[in-house]
């Protein structure tokens, strides 16, 4: 058995050699699937899909869908500035930001998607471990293949939803977003001011 003082220096190195583990995307996935989900968490469209239909399009878990609603209801002013200051993401704003993931995936810069997990299976009073393709895989290889089966995102501009495709929803109860509609009249505004003629110089008579 080692001593201590040895153990001590082992875990002196360890931590010397330590790096943070490169994450999963970029960081402009990351904005701009936040900016996603807190659209489709504050619509008001009764048809919006369930939460784990929105991480499936996503590309993320169930579970990474959940974490950020609980960082919502938290601090929901944290993104409703943001929300506010670079506006409404959409589908455009997404395809770009997996652009960029994939580019820093072979750079080396981010980890490489998982393709395996370990699932548990219980035959009689045994339980059997074995790996198995990650979802994300199966939606892959089946792209891979000519399959049918969905991606990330939304293949046809018709299935895309409005809080995906950056715009709210408007229905009689909520006619429209105050913070929208401020915008609105602004922009109105300013196409609708008149242009001033602009003066020009004449020679005075007796000159």
């Amino acid at each position: 058995m080692p001593s201590l003082e040895s153990s001590l220096r082992n875990l002196q190195k360890a931590k010397a050699r330590w790096r943070p583990p490169r994450p999963w995307r970029s960081e402009a996935e990351s904005d701009v699937i936040r900016r996603m989900v807190w659209q489709w968490f504050t619509s008001k469209d009764p048809r919006k899909q369930s939460g784990r239909e929105v991480g499936r399009r996503l590309g993320v878990s169930h579970t990474y869908v959940q974490k950020l609603l609980r960082s919502f209801r938290a601090n929901p002013a944290r993104m409703e500035w943001e929300a506010s200051a670079y506006g409404w993401a959409g589908t455009p704003q997404f395809y770009r930001a997996k652009e960029i993931t994939r580019q820093q995936r072979e750079e080396g810069l981010l980890r490489p998607p998982l393709r395996w997990r370990v699932k548990e299976f219980r035959v009689g009073d045994k339980v059997i471990r074995a790996r198995v393709l990650t979802k994300a895989e199966e939606r892959r290889m089946a792209a891979q293949t000519g399959d049918s089966t969905p991606q990330a995102g939304w293949s046809r501009p018709s299935e895309t939803p409005l809080w995906a495709k950056g715009m709210p929803y408007y229905s009689p109860e909520h006619p429209c977003d105050p913070l929208v509609a401020v915008k609105h009249a602004m922009q109105q505004q300013k196409k609708s001011q008149p242009i001033m003629p602009g003066r020009h110089w004449r020679p005075r008579r007796g000159w």
